[in-house]
């Protein structure tokens, strides 16, 4: 069973992306991106299958990357 959680938009990523994304069906796959992003069951196993993500390779700074649409390249860049 899933943890249910709070949303919270303390420096206004959500508000920006719903700005952003193009279609309805690209701002909720992005928040399902960020359900799967929050569920702890997936950190615990490692396992994101809906958004890929993954460290980039190649810099400094650790950033991952996790897919919001994988046809259409929209990514968030974590």
């Amino acid at each position: 069973m899933a943890e249910i959680k709070t949303l919270l938009d303390e420096y206004g990523i959500i508000h920006e992306a719903n700005k952003t994304l193009p279609g309805d069906d690209l701002k909720l796959k992005f928040l399902e991106s960020l359900a799967e992003l929050e569920d702890n069951i997936a950190h615990r196993t490692g396992s994101f299958p809906k958004t890929r993500l993954h460290k980039v390779s190649g810099i400094k700074q650790k950033i991952y990357r996790a897919d919001i649409d994988k046809i259409s390249g929209w990514r968030i860049h974590i």
